[in-house]
């Protein structure tokens, strides 16, 4: 799930002006190596890890970042159990996993349904795979496990691609996935949103029992979001993942996105139990 930025670099001066925390942050991605804000990179320790976590339905974590506006979203799988100041830092204990205490929001309107620009829902491409799949007895799953299937090389660092792309490269990491899986959902029918967060990984690049930089998608049905991660099809282990925002896909690096990058630049993971 690597991400590489572009940099700029040369002798030009850099005219500084008053702007949003959002194109400040856009600035530090084009001014510095990629490699330090490369968040696809990131891994976050767990302290006091167990092996149980694995075996778990449900797991209790503190998170604790330097940034005092630090959030967390809450759901039916991730719940805030108790958030607080001290010493400068935020401490948000949570829950997460089948027995989350949160509720779901339901969509609004037709605000999950609607083309985006890396979701090219009037393509043939995205067309023609949801006839395919209009006729699945569940077709949440359905769309889970044909774009686990479809996207045959699971590769890293693809820049962010558009559903259609994806499709026809038939490559990439947790980002095509999931543009790929809200795409198709979305043309069936059924409400969908890309989510950025972590995910609890027994092993990346030798890295053993870490919280990986993750993209996923959820679908709403039957009166709930439910999880969608096509890097991984079955919807098992869902105490495993913590869902920092949406990603809107209408743009490549939104402004939760980038909260999201910045805030697990100084995050410490420490589970707390079942």
């Amino acid at each position: 799930m690597t991400r590489q930025y572009r940099t700029a670099r040369g002798n030009q001066p850099i005219v500084m002006k008053k702007m949003t925390s959002y194109t400040f942050l856009l600035l530090i991605l084009t001014i510095t190596p990629a490699y330090s804000l490369d968040p696809f990179n990131y891994t976050v320790n767990v302290k006091n890890f167990n092996e149980e976590i694995y075996r778990q339905k449900t797991s209790r974590f503190r998170l604790v970042s330097s940034d005092q506006g630090f959030s967390l979203a809450e759901n039916r799988r991730q719940s805030v159990t108790r958030s607080m100041l001290k010493d400068g830092r935020k401490i948000l204990d949570i829950r997460t996993g089948e027995a989350g205490r949160g509720t779901d929001r339901p969509p609004s309107g037709e605000e999950y349904l609607n083309d985006a620009r890396f979701l090219n829902l009037a393509s043939p491409e995205i067309s023609g795979a949801a006839s395919r799949l209009g006729k699945a007895k569940d077709p949440v799953r359905a769309v889970e496990a044909f774009v686990y299937r479809h996207i045959s090389t699971k590769t890293l660092g693809i820049p962010l691609a558009a559903a259609a792309q994806v499709y026809r490269m038939k490559s990439g990491d947790c980002t095509e996935h999931s543009i790929l899986s809200v795409a198709l959902l979305r043309k069936l029918g059924v409400p969908a949103r890309a989510i950025v967060g972590m995910y609890l990984a027994d092993d990346f690049l030798g890295n053993k029992n870490v919280f990986v930089y993750h993209m996923w998608a959820e679908a709403y049905q039957n009166g709930s979001w439910r999880l969608v991660d096509a890097t991984r099809p079955g919807g098992a282990g869902l105490n495993r993942y913590i869902a920092f925002a949406e990603h809107n896909l209408r743009a490549e690096a939104p402004l939760p996105y980038l909260r999201a990058i910045s805030a697990i630049q100084d995050l410490t993971v420490e589970y707390l139990g079942k």
